[in-house]
């Protein structure tokens, strides 16, 4: 556990994409904070909320290239007349 805690930490520094795969799923997200003592990952979705993974429940962790902008918010479009 050790190693992936450092590992996630450079991940981290580096704003690096992973993709996470837990009992729930898988899915891509930009790692924020992590906490070891709560064992808490707090990170962003590809809709840029916040929301934190208790690392009890992850499968395995990736580094991803993704390509873009990582935020696909839809944009409204407001028209003037």
């Amino acid at each position: 556990m050790a190693e992936l805690y450092k590992q996630l930490t450079v991940w981290i520094e580096e704003k690096q994409p992973v993709k996470i795969k837990t009992d729930r799923g898988e899915a891509t997200f930009l790692p924020v904070k992590l906490y070891k003592d709560a064992r808490k990952l707090f990170v962003y979705n590809r809709k840029m909320k916040l929301i934190n993974i208790c690392l009890d429940h992850i499968i395995s962790i990736e580094p991803t290239r993704i390509y873009g902008s990582f935020d696909i918010r839809e944009q409204k479009v407001v028209h003037m007349y």
